[in-house]
């Protein structure tokens, strides 16, 4: 641990480790052994664990039931600026045993935001009226209607706005599986659309459209570079260096074009039922035409102008990934002979825009990760989910001595995990990107040899 400054980049001062306990307080900062927090983007909330090893009997004497705190707080040297607070639940403690002295006991802590633990207690069964979705959410995680939920303070509530108004019934779903599954219906009031997230991070919880973190304020964090060299100068400029310098990545995913297709990522259709009016609708999801109307993290596409020996492109196989749907969207049609004809008039209730939300949220969801690298640095308490970096990977090529021509570029950080030990602290990332820096290749179609491949 450092205290006041910082001398090398995993150089950290963990502040507090306390277990709030029924019987006292105990400071785990010097019996642990590994302390892990993350966040997530695709989570709704901040989890974590730590590893004790201690000869005093604590997970006995302290009567731990899953019923404690703890409160962790940790800062890079001593800048207040950079630091991370919370107070977390502990839930469930596990990998307990002897060490091999026979006299040492280590386990596992793990712990959570309270709010998961209210959300897993209580159920929700209520009527939403001519709502938006942003709306209803913020009254989930409120409860100032009087619903018992998850009590969230409104300053700790980041919820962007939503487009159209809805009428829901939430049918006894827990907290956040309503906010999931309300998710999937909510269309961004800025971006072309259905990729709204909640998630936490150190600043609180969040409702954002995943094309608004890739947009945004155009706001780079840091720019980040695997560089192997043994950097020994210990000047400011050089710190600055290693403190974005990647010490280990691993590409997660990459391409693959099988499951594009099935997932509905390059294309997919929608068929719309509307059982009043007994009409059908067709939707077609096109990832290129999608493409120049989006908010994208780089400025190339992830397909090239590849056809198969039908004729058709990646993007025009919208078949391959079908859905149907029961919606509403023709009942506000006052020339709907089905609706005019009818002796009672039925109930006309706001368009739910699935031939929105379900070809576009289908194919964003996926569009996101489509790129996922796991980088290794320096720990940074001030790096959260939602931000962008930039990562230069360096190409292997003899020749060329640049970048790497598409796995560098603009990222969005979608998980981040702090680990602490006694000796140094790192901070382990998980970045994705839906599109590249640089423009793929296009095929040869004119070539002889190129038509003789494909029509084989």
């Amino acid at each position: 641990m450092s205290g006041t400054g910082i001398l090398f980049p995993k150089d950290f001062n963990l502040k507090t480790l306390l277990l709030h306990t029924a019987t006292g307080v105990i400071d785990l900062k010097f019996i642990m052994s590994e302390l892990s927090y993350q966040e997530d983007l695709f989570n709704n909330v901040v989890s974590g664990y730590v590893m004790v090893a201690e000869s005093s009997g604590y997970g006995e004497f302290l009567s731990l039931t899953g019923s404690e705190f703890l409160e962790i707080s940790f800062s890079k040297g001593g800048n207040v600026d950079a630091q991370i607070t919370k107070i977390a639940r502990v839930y469930k403690i596990e990998h307990r045993k002897l060490t091999e002295n026979m006299y040492t006991e280590s386990y596992c802590l793990q712990f959570c935001s309270e709010e998961l633990v209210l959300s897993e207690q209580y159920k929700i069964s209520k009527s939403y009226k001519n709502m938006t979705i942003d709306a209803m959410i913020s009254d989930i995680c409120t409860g100032e209607s009087g619903i018992k939920t998850l009590g969230i303070s409104k300053s700790k509530l980041n919820i962007t706005g939503t487009y159209g108004l809805y009428s829901f019934i939430v049918p006894t779903l827990k907290p956040f599986d309503a906010i999931n599954w309300l998710s999937t219906y909510a269309l961004s009031n800025q971006y072309s659309g259905a990729d709204m997230v909640f998630y936490e991070n150190n600043h609180g919880f969040n409702f954002n459209s995943l094309q608004y973190l890739m947009g945004g304020d155009g706001v780079v964090y840091g720019k980040y570079r695997y560089d192997p060299k043994n950097l020994t100068s210990l000047t400011k400029s050089n710190m600055q260096e290693r403190m974005y310098n990647v010490s280990a990545y691993e590409i997660l995913n990459s391409f693959d074009t099988l499951n594009g297709v099935n997932t509905g990522t390059y294309a997919n259709r929608l068929l719309s039922v509307d059982l009043v009016t007994r009409t059908t609708k067709t939707t077609d999801f096109d990832y290129s035409k999608y493409f120049t109307d989006a908010q994208t993290l780089n400025n190339f596409p992830i397909i090239n102008n590849y056809t198969n020996r039908n004729g058709d492109m990646l993007n025009e196989t919208s078949a391959a990934c079908m859905k149907l749907a029961f919606t509403n969207f023709d009942q506000n049609n006052p020339a709907n002979k089905a609706l005019s004809s009818a002796s009672v008039a039925p109930t006309i209730m706001p368009n739910i825009n699935a031939e929105t939300y379900i070809p576009y949220r289908t194919a964003q969801i996926p569009l996101a990760n489509y790129t996922r690298v796991r980088i290794s640095v320096a720990g940074d308490p001030t790096v959260t989910v939602g931000k962008q970096i930039e990562f230069n990977l360096p190409s292997n090529s003899p020749n060329y001595k640049g970048p790497n021509l598409f796995y560098s570029g603009i990222y969005l950080v979608t998980a981040v995990r702090h680990l602490i030990t006694q000796t140094e602290y790192k901070t382990v990332m998980e970045i994705t990107k839906d599109s590249v820096p640089n423009q793929y290749m296009d095929n040869a179609e004119n070539s002889t040899i190129w038509n003789t491949l494909t029509s084989q």
